[in-house]
């Protein structure tokens, strides 16, 4: 408990110095005029030990009042600390110097010893405030490192054995040592599993390049039988950056099936374009553009880049073929009207060949009063659509061929006293 003790307050002290002023001042001229040297000096002497008396007290008084308080204030900081992780050797150190504090705020009288005891109270509070906050680091990194989806049950126990220690630890260095020591272990194993695991799935790869798969075979042996923490994260360390390392040259045989497959698609737009380049109907321009984009696939380094190109190819293809077809269709078509034409010329330059042939050897016949049409010719009647072979007054008829009144859709006409077939 704290006393009921007081220091002078410094008006009380401006007061006693205010006396003592006014003395000297109204015994200045007593002791000139009455008073030897001896007494006057034995004069002064006791009014100056009048006034230091309560000066000496009050700087006294809040030395201790000053002790007092840094022990408290030392006392309620200790009393936080001890409350988070702190080993039970520091906690029994704890309870023995509170025990000394409590016998010296008995006396209560001491600024130097009170003083002393909170300069001890902050030394233990310091390292029960560093084990705590040490002990609590770990405990977190050992949760963390509980989450981590490569450990096993096993170590899961571990860790949880030691967790639960923390709030009855014997001493701090020991304790924190071994925890250290089974958290590196722990972190070691889960580096083992997890890299064992890449190294499982990239051995099942079958584009794994023979070379990497039997290096990575011998290297995964050595990371199971590794037993030390250190040697099992660098063998760890080091298979991890072998399946990296085997990764690539997956993924680079994979490219190089992929880059050929790509090509080998795009041969059937290559093929098209040069059939087009090559054809009389494409347009110049239309041959320039395929050949740029034909060199372009063939100068394709990956299956992205083929793939690409050939898509450019294969949709200029489209619009270039439908171009050519219709330039190949028109060219028919003026072909076919030129054949059409010729044949038809040759058509009518034959039939007026043969119409003069004709009209050389088919004039009809004069004989007995009846006229007789030449071989294939006939007279032809229009008033009645009918032709004959033979009639007695050929100027009622049309003279033609029996193929030219077949034409008018004439029909061989009944004979009769005029005209018979």
């Amino acid at each position: 408990m704290m006393s009921n003790f007081n220091p002078i307050s410094p008006t009380k002290f401006k007061r006693y110095r205010k006396k003592f002023n006014h003395f000297v001042e109204s015994s200045a001229k007593n002791f000139r005029e009455n008073t030897t040297k001896t007494k006057k000096v034995l004069l002064i002497g006791a009014a100056v030990l009048s006034l230091s008396i309560p000066v000496g007290y009050y700087i006294h008084a809040n030395a201790l009042n000053e002790a007092r308080n840094h022990l408290i204030q030392a006392e309620e900081t200790l009393n936080q600390n001890k409350q988070g992780y702190v080993s039970k050797e520091t906690t029994e150190a704890i309870s023995r110097e509170t025990a000394d504090t409590a016998k010296i705020k008995e006396i209560w009288l001491h600024p130097q010893k009170i003083e002393k005891e909170a300069q001890a109270l902050e030394a233990l509070s310091k390292k029960a405030a560093t084990e705590s906050q040490s002990i609590e680091e770990l405990l977190q990194q050992a949760q963390k490192l509980s989450t981590d989806k490569n450990i096993s049950p096993t170590d899961k126990k571990l860790l949880e054995s030691y967790q639960k220690q923390a709030n009855s630890y014997q001493n701090f260095s020991d304790y924190k040592s071994k925890f250290e020591e089974e958290m590196f272990l722990v972190e070691a194993h889960n580096s083992r599993t997890e890299a064992l695991n890449l190294a499982e799935e990239t051995l099942k790869d079958k584009d794994l390049p023979k070379e990497n798969r039997n290096e990575l075979d011998k290297l995964v042996k050595s990371t199971k039988a590794a037993k030390k923490s250190d040697a099992i994260k660098d063998l760890a360390n080091e298979l991890t950056e072998k399946v990296s390392t085997a990764k690539l040259r997956i993924q680079e045989v994979k490219e190089a099936r992929a880059l050929k497959n790509a090509k080998d698609k795009a041969q059937e737009n290559i093929s098209t374009a040069e059939k087009l380049q090559a054809s009389v109907y494409t347009e110049a321009t239309d041959k320039t553009e395929l050949q740029k984009l034909v060199k372009a696939v063939n100068q394709a380094k990956t299956s992205k880049a083929v793939e690409k190109a050939n898509s450019d190819l294969a949709t200029y293809l489209t619009g270039a073929k439908q171009r050519e077809s219709k330039a190949a269709e028109q060219a028919a078509q003026k072909a076919e009207a030129k054949r059409q034409a010729e044949e038809k010329a040759a058509q009518e330059a034959a039939r007026k060949a043969q119409n003069e042939i004709n009209s050389a050897n088919s004039a009809p016949v004069t004989s007995g009063g009846w006229t007789t049409a030449a071989p294939g010719m006939v007279f032809y009647r229009s008033n009645s659509n009918k032709y004959y072979r033979m009639v007695k007054n050929p100027g009622n008829y049309t003279y033609m061929t029996i193929g030219e009144a077949q034409g008018l859709n004439a029909t061989p006409g009944h004979s009769n006293g005029s005209a018979k077939n």
